[in-house]
């Protein structure tokens, strides 16, 4: 079954000179490993030369160079995600593993810090570490939990209320408690 990773999503980002693809709600391998297929070239995938910008953007190289520099970062947003956080880590070509918490919080019905919800979120976080690769969360987990490498920073309008604050000499209101990502729509 072939999910959203579609072949033309794909293959318009990496033409456009994409070197990372961030693929959502993953609950199933086989997502990620179409994602892998149409991102990278033979032999490792199916993408077609094109006719993108990467050349332009990398030079006459970047078709050998390609699959060596792709970061493929595969976002478990759900418990079916959670249950596959081993094999998606075991996949060679997959750099990063990452929790999506509001998601997770959402489809699991349960809350950032309740006891079944870290046992989730650990339960990938070990998984992904253990197979030696980048685990990945909001940035409100940097100072809070180990092991994460790779954070998901605000969004603009976030970061440009909160540059602006500091050039009116306000300091930002912080959106949630140390350690818990805001819940998204939160913004105020």
């Amino acid at each position: 079954m072939q999910r959203d990773a579609t072949e033309g999503d794909i293959q318009k980002a990496v033409d456009l000179g994409a070197v990372g693809i961030i693929i959502p709600m993953v609950d199933d391998v086989q997502k990620v490993k179409n994602a892998i297929k149409f991102a990278m070239y033979p032999p490792k995938g199916k993408r077609s030369l094109g006719g993108g910008q990467y050349g332009a953007l990398y030079g006459p190289d970047y078709r050998q160079i390609a699959n060596e520099n792709m970061m493929i970062v595969a976002m478990i947003e759900s418990p079916a995600g959670v249950k596959i956080a081993k094999e998606l880590a075991a996949i060679p070509e997959v750099d990063v593993v990452f929790v999506a918490s509001t998601d997770l919080s959402s489809f699991s019905g349960l809350k950032q810090g309740d006891a079944k919800y870290e046992a989730m979120v650990s339960e990938v976080r070990d998984a992904v570490l253990a197979a030696g690769k980048k685990v990945a969360g909001p940035l409100a987990w940097k100072s809070t939990r180990k092991g994460y490498s790779f954070y998901q920073g605000p969004g603009e309008t976030t970061l440009l209320k909160s540059g602006v604050q500091l050039a009116l000499g306000d300091s930002p209101q912080s959106e949630s408690k140390k350690g818990v990502a805001p819940t998204e729509g939160a913004e105020k």
